[in-house]
């Protein structure tokens, strides 16, 4: 194999490389984006669980005056 061949040869391989990782960017991209969209439903529920329990709290526990 003469430079030039062994050249194009590795170049192929490195295009090929570099389409993976940005296949692999884009991926990870989409999954950080539902992940940030799961976060926010959890957080959603969990504020809406706290205060729910903090009415419950506040009705069973007279204000002191």
């Amino acid at each position: 194999m003469d430079d030039l061949e062994e050249f194009e040869s590795w170049h192929e391989d490195l295009m090929a490389w570099e389409r993976f990782q940005d296949e692999l960017e884009r991926i990870k991209g989409e999954n950080t984006y539902d992940d940030l969209y799961d976060f926010k439903d959890k957080s959603v529920s969990l504020q809406q669980e706290t205060s729910t329990q903090s009415g419950a709290e506040h009705c069973n526990n007279p204000v002191e005056q």
